[in-house]
């Protein structure tokens, strides 16, 4: 009996090229994405999942409220949290910290190689899963200036060889041994780290100064991680418990109303996808990446299941009669049902098939040959060919054959709308509401690319500053003929991730309030064209200390001061040890990206955080002037690795082009989707009907009533799909907005277009076969009645 099923399905789908075809492509097209986001949540999910102790291990995460109210939620902790639960509670099997301050460029074997490590003990390799190619775990950190480098670090310095033993020169923390290397972990972890060095290394470092003084500070949360090992049997509720009293350390804080913190626990299944804590070192896509992607594909999977639906109605209608004649010969509803099922999992296996080869042919790269990613891929397409088939399969296998044996046209849904309506009008609300979302992200992204920041972006060009004495090399650049301006900085104004932040407070306020700031020289406001409401630029000769910084009016304005000109030659204190004087007050502007509100800021001198120079060009040629400023440094940096960036273009590549790009592929395929199905509908609806045109033809109506006739129930239907999706673009697009600070209105009339778009291609699409059934000849029609 199933083999007849399968040959009658193959039958039936060859039978039917024009709906066959259309089924598979829609399917097709939505799987492929669907496929795509399958293997990226695959990747997503199996984040640390090869820890023997994953069930056990917990992060802690700090909690803190400033006095403002503002709330932050951090993976990080202070340093010293973890040998105060190691020797304070029984409950733990094991505490590590991680450390990620050893971030420089290090040299070995001839090469200097930018590496991103952290400091850590060897319960860290008795926590995590982490195994070693060479070394012994049991001396692994014996040498307080031991390293334990990853595999891939190994193969960049050393080759395939065993380098247990040599020396890495990090230009700012010393000299380390290495005395182990990492295997590639089976999948990804949150902890990335190209190597770890011994923690035992920290108090020389900030005796010496190369590293701030963390190790017995409770004060500073950034930068430290604490991982915890529960005992078997002790879960969430233990590591909670002990959180809570290592919490009444910052009681104080309450009692003086200087805000709040606390500590919370982090399962470690919890940490990937990212939730986006502040400080945090995973590099997994956040939540709302995540559930986008599995939205995304979700939708586009339901427009091609509502259109596989509506289409295999159509078809099984014009089947109609051969269900009856089963039904009258004695078959069951179970096997008419099955039968439908059938094929509807065989063209879904058809769909998967296409899908896998455009995928291979589009996405190489894409991992997607191995078993469990296929079976996953296999077990996909069944459960979308039994859920897509079962609606039409469970209607057919119901009808009477009294009624089947007539001319029946549709099948009743929700007290008697058709169900191919139902569904039109679903796939085009889907079509409009994308479409208004996109318009909305299109207009936001194109106003973030050219609002005024209230800096200069253009003709800058961003050098990294590597190690040298930003004064000579700045003297050396300010000697070109096409540099108009120099001056050294921390970051890019603009870019995220790139503000510092500190603490200021001022003699009436001892709280204090939290500040981002840019360490740069006293070039930095002419170059970048900021404008100084109050006061003056840093005063030349400060280049032995931090004296004086500038402010923004913002900050003015949370110190307490009611004009920008009272806060000129007032003193603050820096994170409570650093007086300086505030010399000049800036007017406020996004020195943030645009999601963000304008915040209080300051400019300090802090010549060893300069990171960059930031070089005003005049107009002209762009790439002999890369050239030009290239050869002076490579003269400073002999060997190293040349980048350098134009600003406007570092800025640009933030400006959502590839969401854009993305939002519209996904937008054509949804709308791609619904017009094939309304296609289909179209052609099935002027194929019954005939006759039908053909007398009113005979009757003398014209070709342009005719059309209005078979066209105007469907754009009908597209118009309330409109008034429905209208309210869901708009709540979608509001969200959307509420991410960016500075945001543009939603705009009706851009939406406006894009319906007229998506109406004008609609109407296209019924007419191509409108057309072509008012223009039979009736006689052709009608020869046989």
């Amino acid at each position: 009996m199933l083999k007849r099923y399968i040959v009658l399905a193959f039958r039936n789908l060859r039978r039917q090229r024009l709906f066959t075809f259309i089924n598979i492509a829609g399917l097709a097209i939505s799987m492929a994405v669907c496929l795509m986001v399958l293997v990226s949540l695959h990747e997503t999910f199996s984040y640390d999942n090869f820890h023997p102790h994953a069930g056990r291990i917990f992060r802690v995460t700090t909690k803190v409220e400033t006095t403002d109210g503002r709330k932050y939620h951090m993976a990080s902790t202070p340093l010293p949290l973890g040998e105060a639960i190691k020797a304070g509670y029984k409950d733990v099997e094991q505490v590590t910290s991680v450390y990620s301050a050893l971030i420089d460029d290090a040299a070995a074997n001839g090469k200097e190689i930018p590496v991103r490590a952290a400091f850590t003990n060897e319960a860290f390799f008795r926590i995590f899963g982490f195994k070693l190619k060479w070394g012994n775990a049991n001396t692994i950190f014996a040498d307080p200036n031991s390293i334990v480098v990853s595999d891939n670090l190994a193969q960049r310095y050393f080759g395939a060889g065993n380098p247990v033993g040599k020396v890495i020169r990090f230009s700012k923390y010393g000299n380390y041994t290495i005395s182990g290397v990492l295997e590639t972990p089976p999948s990804h972890s949150h902890l990335d780290f190209d190597a770890y060095a011994s923690l035992a290394a920290v108090p020389v470092l900030e005796q010496s100064k190369a590293l701030p003084q963390m190790l017995h500070s409770w004060d500073q949360v950034q930068g430290a991680y604490t991982y915890v090992l529960m005992k078997e049997g002790k879960g969430s509720k233990a590591i909670n418990d002990l959180l809570a009293v290592e919490s009444h350390r910052y009681d104080i804080m309450k009692k003086e109303k200087r805000g709040s913190l606390s500590f919370a626990s982090q399962p470690l299944n919890k940490i990937t996808p990212s939730q986006e804590l502040y400080d945090d070192i995973t590099s997994s896509p956040p939540w709302g990446k995540v559930l986008t992607e599995a939205l995304v594909a979700l939708g586009l999977l339901i427009c091609a299941c509502f259109n596989y639906l509506n289409l295999t109605i159509v078809r099984s209608l014009q089947r109609a009669k051969e269900v009856g004649i089963q039904k009258v010969n004695g078959a069951q509803r179970w096997q008419i049902f099955l039968q439908f099922i059938i094929e509807s999992v065989i063209l879904c296996f058809l769909s998967f098939i296409l899908a896998i080869t455009m995928l291979s042919i589009a996405r190489p790269d894409l991992r997607i040959w191995n078993a469990e990613i296929l079976l996953l891929f296999l077990v996909f397409s069944f459960v979308t060919g039994v859920v897509a088939g079962i609606i039409p399969a469970w209607s057919l296998s119901s009808f009477q054959p009294v009624k089947v044996l007539k001319n029946m046209v549709d099948i009743k849904l929700f007290g008697g709308i058709g169900l191919r309506k139902t569904l039109i009008v679903i796939q085009f609300t889907l079509s409009i509401a994308s479409i208004f979302f996109l318009i909305t992200v299109a207009r936001q992204f194109s106003y973030k690319a050219v609002v005024d920041m209230g800096f200069a972006r253009k003709d800058i060009l961003d050098v990294p500053l590597e190690k040298t004495n930003y004064e000579l090399i700045k003297q050396r650049m300010l000697g070109l003929k096409d540099v108009e301006a120099c001056t050294a900085t921390s970051g890019v104004l603009g870019m995220p991730r790139e503000t510092r932040f500190c603490r200021i407070r001022t003699r009436e306020n001892k709280e204090g309030i939290e500040f981002g700031y840019y360490a740069t020289d006293n070039d930095f406001i002419k170059t970048m064209h900021l404008t100084l409401v109050a006061g003056t630029n840093f005063l030349a000769a400060n280049t032995d200390q931090e004296r004086y910084i500038v402010i923004n009016e913002r900050a003015a304005g949370a110190l307490g001061y009611k004009t920008p000109g009272e806060a000129i030659g007032q003193n603050v204190w820096l994170n409570d040890s650093t007086q300086v004087s505030i010399v000049g007050v800036l007017k406020n502007f996004n020195y943030q990206p645009i999601e963000v509100d304008i915040r209080p800021m300051a400019l300090r001198f802090l010549p060893q955080e300069f990171t960059k120079l930031q070089l005003k060009m005049a107009k002209g040629d762009k790439p002999a002037q890369v050239a030009a400023v290239q050869d002076i440094w490579q003269s400073f940096n002999p060997g190293k690795e040349w980048k350098a960036e134009w600003m406007d273009e570092s800025l640009a590549a933030r400006n959502g082009r590839e969401v854009v790009s993305m939002l519209s592929f996904l937008v054509f395929i949804c709308t791609l989707i619904a017009a094939l199905g309304l296609l289909g509908i179209v052609s099935y609806t002027s194929f019954i009907r005939r006759k039908e045109i053909s007398v009113r033809k005979v009757l003398g109506a014209d070709v342009i009533s005719l059309l209005v006739l078979l066209s105007q129930n469907y754009l009908k239907l597209i118009f309330i799909a409109a008034l429905i999706a209208m309210p869901i673009g708009i709540l979608g697009s509001s969200f959307f907005l509420r991410i960016f600070a500075y945001r543009v209105s939603l705009g009706i009339l851009p939406m406006a277009l894009g319906f007229l778009g998506l109406f004008v291609l609609a109407l296209i699409t019924i007419l191509s076969q409108t057309w072509a059934t008012v223009q039979v000849n009736p006689a052709k029609n009608l020869r046989n009645d």
